[in-house]
């Protein structure tokens, strides 16, 4: 656990590390902000690459902290490979933004590498990894399928945490088809929505089939 610990503190700190460092080869003004139609409608100070980096860092500690308070072992090493796992997705994001103000990319949805392919290809492996990782969650506050019902017995919540893991592993394989086939960013919070819904209502049915049984 002390390496992956080491490894989220490192993930964390590189992209300032790197934005930094970027920051000599950048001109004065860079693309800040794209539109709706995903084409540059603001520039902005080359400083501005230093915001994210900066709330990588901060995000990291909510990921870090609640270890302190877990008493569970297992739930403190699922909250840490979520945790790294997280904190790669938000390094993959920043490279690829600092690789579009680089470039000065006045489009960011054209081409092979759209914004809309490679946000559904990071958050499809994501998925798949969180939903491997479910099953072995104890009952807490803090990670898997959390609802009212969920949390009503141990028994529940396994059964809760077995169906929500199969269900966002099959939603990230869905959604690295979609990347492929057509890459659309509502079509995946639609069907992150849809699978939210299905989630919830499985952890209700659970709680009224298994709320007598024994823990």
């Amino acid at each position: 656990m002390k390496i992956k610990k080491v490894m989220l503190i490192t993930f964390a700190v590189l992209p300032l590390i790197v934005s930094l460092v970027t920051l000599i080869f950048l001109p004065e003004e860079i693309p800040a902000h794209y539109g709706a139609n995903f084409t540059v409608d603001r520039y902005g100070s080359k400083f501005e690459i230093l915001i994210f980096p900066i709330e990588i860092l901060i995000m990291s500690l909510i990921f870090l902290l609640p270890g302190i308070f877990m008493e569970n072992e297992s739930n403190k090493r699922l909250m840490l490979n979520i945790g790294l796992a997280l904190i790669l997705v938000f390094n993959a994001l920043d490279y690829y933004i600092l690789f579009i103000q680089f470039n000065n990319i006045k489009n960011i949805n054209s081409g092979v590498f759209s914004i809309e392919r490679i946000l559904i290809l990071i958050f499809g492996v994501l998925f798949v990894f969180i939903g491997n990782l479910m099953p072995l969650s104890r009952r807490n506050s803090f990670v898997g399928l959390r609802t009212k019902w969920s949390m009503s017995s141990d028994t529940v919540w396994k059964k809760c945490q077995i169906f929500g893991g199969v269900s966002m592993i099959i939603l990230g394989v869905v959604l690295l088809i979609i990347a492929f086939a057509f890459p659309n960013v509502f079509l995946m919070i639609g069907l992150l929505l849809i699978t939210a819904v299905i989630d919830t209502i499985y952890s209700y049915l659970a709680a009224k089939k298994y709320k007598h049984t024994s823990d």
